[in-house]
């Protein structure tokens, strides 16, 4: 029985090495694309300052904003869409049965109207009560309905939209004022992008006015300081590695926009699906498979929406363990498309990826730590050999971060202060020490609540509203 034991762990400490050692390998490959891309993003856009667009150019969008319970930051959040520098779009928003004061708090800032109109249902949704015009402000409308989720607030709002694109965002998001101008952009010259996504950054700490970030600021807790990093990586990092090699597998629901004709060929967004975001990728990538034509879903560096953060161990918990859920309902619902031919790279590259080091890294993870105590506690493990390996990982989990941030920094600059980049270091070596392991067990806490028939429950995350002293 020991020896069985010693072979066992013996040849699980292999394959944590050699899990790592994959890992990274694809970390290599995703920032090598990224800086480059990067890099000459940075180039395009300094030509782009010096060109004169002809008026028509610039394509008009939708901008959708389900909301729930948002009263507390709802008004400035649609002030900020209100006053995006654009020629032509509108702004639609969908409370959705709200138990607070959301509904009333619109109606005051923008003196809405209730109007007698009809729509022509295109995508599914719940009942609607009553659709409100605003009085100061045409571009807005407001429509109340009955409560069913994100995904059917989203649906119901796409049905309102008059413009080809439809830009879905989230009622606790702030869109710069210049996003949609450099976003839409890349519609103009890629015309056969179907989808693409921006950059989210958070708004904690950040010197808010009238809808709009007047100072981005580090946020002050150490919780979201560290969660700022996060964000960084995901994007500047992640989402344009894999954009550049055309594998876009998941667009932020806080900062999408989708050819509105696309959409209603998918059928919208799934009102049964935990991760909407990444299941709405996925039937694109589908659809495009079944096409056989050129279409794309990509990524933007510079266009930014601002989102707020959870403030608290709790409510960042809830968040992660839904979003461990969603990913595992995406994928387990389209596991034919591992390693099948017919979606290119998304089978043979993205999709294993995301299975293997995405889902089940979390519990690798946490499954290594005892076991690598044990293997040194029986001599399996030589201590300068440990000790070398966590050196290693930890130089290298940091560099990645390191390199987010100045990626972030080359492609829109936003923080000024040396302050908040002492922060952001500071937060980039901090993470490795009880956050990231606290966040492994919030990941596998919601891999088995997804195991055990949990795919509904969204969870909720109290709103602080934008406040520079956050």
């Amino acid at each position: 029985m020991r020896s069985f034991l010693l072979d066992f762990l013996y040849g699980f400490q292999w394959f944590i090495f050699w899990f790592f050692v994959a890992l990274h390998m694809f970390y290599m490959l995703l920032l090598a694309v990224s800086a480059r891309t990067s890099w000459q993003h940075v180039l395009r856009q300094k030509i782009d300052r010096s060109l004169r667009f002809p008026k028509g150019f610039d394509r008009p969008f939708s901008v959708l904003v389900p909301c729930y319970n948002e009263e507390v930051s709802i008004v400035e959040s649609i002030r900020a869409m209100l006053s995006l520098d654009y020629p032509e779009f509108e702004v639609i928003v969908c409370n959705d049965g709200s138990a607070d004061r959301t509904l009333e708090r619109l109606v005051d800032a923008f003196q809405l109207q209730p109007v007698d109109v009809e729509v022509e249902r295109r995508f599914p949704g719940k009942p609607i009560r009553a659709v409100y015009f605003s009085q100061v402000d045409p571009r807005l409308i407001v429509v109340d309905k009955e409560n069913g989720g994100k995904a059917d607030a989203q649906n119901t709002s796409a049905c309102f939209a008059r413009y080809p694109y439809v830009c879905a965002t989230d009622a606790d998001s702030l869109l710069a004022s210049d996003s949609m101008k450099r976003l839409m952009r890349r519609f103009v010259a890629v015309p056969d992008m179907v989808a693409a996504g921006g950059v989210v950054r958070l708004a904690n700490g950040c010197v808010v006015r009238h809808g709009q970030i007047l100072q981005a600021r580090m946020p002050r807790g150490t919780l979201e300081a560290i969660q700022v990093v996060e964000y960084f990586r995901a994007f500047l990092f992640g989402r344009l590695g894999w954009s550049e090699m055309d594998i876009m597998m998941i667009i932020s629901g806080a900062f999408g926009v989708f050819r509105r004709d696309f959409l209603e060929r998918v059928g919208g967004w799934n009102t049964k699906a935990i991760g909407e975001d990444m299941d709405l990728v996925l039937r694109m990538q589908r659809q495009i498979s079944h096409d056989r034509k050129p279409y794309k879903i990509g990524f933007v560096p510079d266009p930014l929406c601002w989102t707020q953060a959870p403030t608290t161990l709790s409510d960042l918990s809830a968040q992660r363990d839904r979003w461990q859920r969603g990913l595992m309902q995406c994928l387990f619902g389209n596991m034919d498309m591992l390693f099948n031919p017919r979606y290119g790279s998304v089978g043979f590259v993205g999709f294993p990826y995301f299975l293997v080091f995405e889902m089940f890294g979390a519990l690798i993870e946490l499954v290594g730590i005892p076991i690598t105590i044990l293997c040194y506690l029986l001599g399996i493990v030589n201590m300068h050999f440990l000790l070398l390996f966590l050196a290693v990982a930890l130089m290298w989990g940091v560099g990645i971060s390191f390199t987010s941030i100045a990626l972030a920094e080359i492609s829109h600059r936003r923080y000024e202060g040396w302050r908040d980049f002492l922060a952001l270091f500071r937060a980039a070596v901090l993470e490795n020490f009880g956050y990231r392991q606290l966040h492994a067990f919030w990941r596998l806490k919601g891999m088995f609540r997804y195991v055990f028939g949990d795919h509904k429950d969204w969870g909720s995350i109290r709103r602080t509203g934008f406040n520079p002293a956050s």
